[in-house]
């Protein structure tokens, strides 16, 4: 087990090091994610950027398929779904929240 020192009035005590990672970060992380990229495949597929991109026009096939609508609304959908999960993680973060407040 790591110690570390701790100085009270001229004296040194050693105690035990114990780690609280914060808990909270990493699903407040994902769940930001989820809202970023949910809102950027929701939007991008029917603006400019998305016919201006480079890698879409390398092969024909690939600029028939990103033109196509039919192929933009699944990227919106994919995007729907990324917005949903992020939306329902926040709820549950804030919900967890709440329940250790009380």
């Amino acid at each position: 087990m790591r110690e570390e020192l701790f100085s009270d009035g001229g004296l040194f005590v050693f105690l035990p090091f114990r780690y609280n990672p914060p808990r909270m970060s990493v699903s407040l992380f994902f769940a930001l994610y989820c809202l970023e990229a949910g809102l950027f495949f929701i939007v991008v597929p029917w603006t400019r950027v998305w016919g201006m991109n480079p890698i879409l026009h390398a092969t024909p096939a690939l600029l028939l398929l990103s033109v196509n609508p039919f192929v933009r609304g699944f990227i919106s959908g994919f995007g729907v779904a990324h917005l949903l999960i992020g939306i329902k993680d926040v709820m549950r973060i804030a919900a967890a929240r709440n329940g250790q407040a009380e």
